[in-house]
C-alpha cells in the first residue's frame, strides 16, 4: 500500500525543504487548519486519512516575543501538539515524527548537551514557554508508545537555516538575520555591524538535510520514542560565520564586532549519542556550501526585501 504522508507546519523553513523532496505529501499550514482547535485537527485527519505524519506545526516567535509571551506560547504549542498526536493515535496513523527544539535543553559551559539532558533543569527563561511545550511533546510521544504501541518518534536538530528562513533583523534566527544585515550593508555601502565579540560558538544545520533525514526515518526501520539530536558539526564561531556570509554575498566592506552589545553564552553546542547508530553514512551539507545556497536564494528574492526591516 502506498503511504499517505501528512506534513503539518508546511509553510515554515523545514516544511519548504520537505516540499522539494516529498512531492506526494499533503502539506498543511495554519491557513488551512487551526491545530489549536481539536475539532479542526480531527477534521484534518479524517479528511486526509494519513498513514504517516511529519509534525512540524508550532506557534513560534522571535527572541523578544518569546520572553514576553511565554504563557501564550506554552498554551498554544501544548494545544497543537496534544491535538495532533491525539488525532493521529485515534485515526490509526502508523508512523509519526515530531521535531523538538534545542532551546528545550539545559546548556553547559564545559560540555555539549546530549539527548539525556532534555529534561534536566528548566529551559532558558526567555524560551521557557516554547521550550517546555517541546518537552511535553517528548513526554506525550513516549506515553503513546507505552500505552498504545504508537510508533512515534522525535528528533532535535540544532538551529536550522536555509531558503525560506526568517530574515527579520531583530526577531529572525542568527544566520538569517546576519544574511539580511550583510545584504543591507552592501546595498547601502555601510559597515556590517555584528553584536558581540564574534567569539561565541553556535551550531547550524541546513534545512534540506533535516528534511532528508526525516524521510529516511519514515522509510527505515528506525523505531523508539527517544529523541535523536541532529548536529552537523561541533559548531562555528560567529566571526567565522560572518566571514562565510560576507564571501557568499561578495561583501568587501568593513565588519565591526560591537563588544558593547550582548552575545549570550559563549559556547552553546549539542552532540548526539544516537545519530551515528542510525545514519552512519549520512553526509551533511558543509556550512560554507549551505550558506552560499541560502545567500543565492535570498538575493534572488531581494526585490521583496528592499525597504523592509522584516524581509519576507
Amino acid at each position: 500500500m502506498r503511504e499517505k504522508i501528512l506534513v503539518t507546519g508546511g509553510g515554515g523553513l523545514l516544511g519548504h525543504a520537505l516540499r522539494q523532496i516529498c512531492l506526494q505529501a499533503y502539506f498543511v499550514t495554519s491557513r488551512d487548519f487551526d491545530l489549536t482547535d481539536i475539532q479542526q485537527t480531527e477534521s484534518l485527519f479524517q479528511t486526509i486519512k494519513p498513514t504517516q505524519v511529519i509534525h512540524l506545526a508550532a506557534k513560534v516567535a522571535g527572541v523578544k516575543s518569546n520572553a514576553l509571551r511565554n504563557a501564550d506560547l506554552l498554551a498554544a504549542n501544548s494545544q497543537i501538539n496534544t491535538n495532533v498526536l491525539s488525532a493521529a493515535q485515534k485515526s490509526g496513523v502508523e508512523r509519526l515524527i515530531s521535531v523538538l527544539s534545542s532551546c528545550s535543553y539545559a546548556v553547559y559551559s564545559d560540555r555539549p548537551s546530549t539527548e539525556s539532558d532534555l529534561h534536566v533543569g528548566l529551559p532558558f527563561k526567555g524560551n521557557l514557554g516554547y521550550g517546555y511545550s517541546k518537552r511535553m511533546l517528548d513526554i506525550q510521544t513516549k506515553l503513546l508508545w507505552e500505552q498504545y504501541g504508537c510508533e512515534y518518534s522525535t528528533i532535535t536538530p540544532v538551529t536550522m537555516y536555509g531558503p525560506n528562513d526568517n530574515w527579520d533583523l531583530e526577531e529572525g534566527h542568527v544566520l538569517g538575520s546576519l544574511i539580511h544585515k550583510c545584504f543591507l550593508a552592501k546595498q547601502n555601502g555601510n559597515p556590517l555591524e555584528v553584536w558581540g565579540s564574534g567569539n561565541a560558538v553556535r551550531q547550524f544545520v541546513y534545512s534540506l538535510d533535516i528534511a532528508k533525514i526525516l524521510l529516511r526515518m519514515l522509510e527505515s526501520d528506525y523505531k523508539g520514542p527517544e529523541t535523536t539530536v541532529i548536529a552537523a558539526d561541533d559548531g562555528i564561531a560567529i566571526k567565522d560565520l560572518v566571514l562565510s556570509i560576507a564571501r557568499a554575498m561578495d561583501f568587501h566592506g568593513e565588519i565591526i564586532f560591537d563588544r558593547t552589545k550582548p552575545e549570550g553564552q559563549l559556547v552553546r553546542v549539542m552532540e548526539s549519542k544516537r545519530f551515528a547508530d542510525f545514519f552512519q553514512d549520512f553526509q551533511f551539507t558543509p556550512l560554507e556550501e549551505g550558506v552560499r545556497r541560502t545567500v543565492d536564494w535570498f538575493r534572488n528574492q531581494e526585490s521583496i526585501v528592499v525597504g523592509s526591516k522584516k524581509g519576507f
